[in-house]
C-alpha cells in the first residue's frame, strides 16, 4: 500500500530566488504522471511592511491599512514553489503556464494579521493543450477561512493542440464576439505599461522569473521581450476598481490569455452586470487579449468549477 507524502511544514517562507534556481536546474520526465496529493503549511505569516509598500506602489493600491484582495496571493507564492518543487511532483516547474485564478476573500485582512497559510495540490485533467492542475491555497487568522484561492496551472505536453485545432477559430470568433458585446458601453481607460515593470514587480513579490526581468533574459525562454507577471496584471485591474474591490467577501476570476509584453500600451475595461459583479478585461491597442476576469460581491463557497475548457 501506498504512503501519502508527509506534509511539508515550515517555520519561515523560503527564498523564492532558491526555490527558483531550483526549478531551473530540475530534470523531471515531460511525460504525463501522477500528481500525488502534496501539502505545505506554514503557521505564522505576517506580511512584511517594506514589501506590501512596494506592492501597493507597483499596483496603485492606496495605503488603506488592509491587505489588497490579491495581495495573499504575493504571500503565498513561496510556499507554491516550494511545493511544486518537490521531488514527488512530476513535471518541471520552469515551463508550467498560469492559465487561471480563483480568490474568495471572506473578510477584509488588517495589514497586520498573523495568518496561517496552507498550500497543497492533488491530481490534474486532460485538456487540448497538455495537462491542467489546481494548487489550493488556504489563508487562515485565528483558526477561522479568511481567503481562499485556486492556481490553475497548464503543463503543455509533445503533440498536445493538435487534434481539436480546426474547430478553434470559430469558436474563439464567437467567444471574442460576445466579449465585444459585453464591453460595448465601457469607458475603457488607456495604461502605459513600463519596460521596467517586470523588475518592479520582482521586488514587491520576490518573483524573479527571467522571463519578466530584461528582453535578453526572456529571450531564452522564447519571448521578443519581457512579459509581465500575469498577477500584477490581476493586481493593477483590481486596484483600478476602487471600491467595488474594497467590501469585505469578494470573489475574483481570472484567465490569461496572451502574454504582455514590456513595455506595452494596453485599455483596460470593466461592465458592470445586473448581478452587482464586475466584468473586466486587458487588451493591446492592436486588440490582443491578455486577461478577462469578473470580480463579484460575497463569497459563500470554497469551491471551485475548474473543469476543462
Amino acid at each position: 500500500m501506498s504512503v501519502s507524502p508527509p506534509v511539508l511544514e515550515l517555520v519561515e517562507p523560503p527564498s523564492l530566488a532558491v526555490e527558483l534556481l531550483r526549478a531551473a536546474v530540475a530534470r523531471r520526465s515531460a511525460r504525463p504522471s501522477d500528481v500525488p496529493r502534496l501539502e505545505v503549511h506554514m503557521r505564522s505569516f505576517t506580511p512584511d511592511p517594506r514589501q506590501l509598500a512596494l506592492y501597493r506602489e507597483v499596483c496603485d493600491f492606496p495605503a488603506d491599512g488592509y491587505l489588497p484582495l490579491t495581495y495573499p496571493q504575493v504571500l503565498a507564492a513561496p510556499l507554491h514553489l516550494a511545493l511544486l518543487n518537490r521531488s514527488e511532483f512530476p513535471y518541471r516547474l520552469l515551463g508550467m503556464i498560469h492559465v487561471r485564478n480563483h480568490i474568495r476573500q471572506y473578510r477584509r485582512l488588517a495589514e497586520g494579521a498573523s495568518l496561517s497559510v496552507v498550500a497543497s495540490v492533488e491530481g490534474q485533467r486532460e485538456v487540448r493543450q497538455g495537462r491542467e492542475l489546481d494548487l489550493h491555497t488556504r489563508v487562515e487568522q485565528d483558526g477561522v477561512l479568511v481567503w481562499s484561492a485556486v492556481t490553475t496551472m497548464l503543463r503543455r505536453l509533445p503533440g498536445a493542440g493538435e487534434r481539436s485545432r480546426e474547430e478553434r477559430p470559430a469558436s474563439a470568433t464567437a467567444a471574442a464576439t460576445q466579449e465585444d458585446e459585453l464591453f460595448a458601453r465601457s469607458r475603457p481607460a488607456s495604461w502605459k505599461v513600463t519596460e521596467d515593470t517586470g523588475r518592479r514587480y520582482a521586488r514587491a513579490s520576490g518573483d524573479y522569473n527571467p522571463i519578466h526581468l530584461h528582453a535578453f533574459t526572456a529571450l531564452a525562454f522564447g519571448f521578443p521581450r519581457a512579459i509581465a507577471h500575469g498577477m500584477w496584471t490581476v493586481g493593477r485591474c483590481v486596484a483600478e476598481m476602487g471600491e467595488a474591490a474594497e467590501a469585505p467577501a469578494l470573489t475574483l476570476t481570472s484567465t490569461f490569455r496572451r502574454p504582455l509584453l514590456l513595455p506595452s500600451r494596453v485599455v483596460f475595461q470593466t461592465a458592470v452586470q445586473r448581478d452587482g459583479a464586475v466584468a473586466y478585461r486587458v487588451k493591446s491597442d492592436d486588440g490582443q487579449p491578455h486577461v478577462m476576469g469578473q470580480l463579484s460581491p460575497g463569497a459563500s463557497s470554497d469551491g471551485v468549477n475548474a473543469g476543462p475548457r
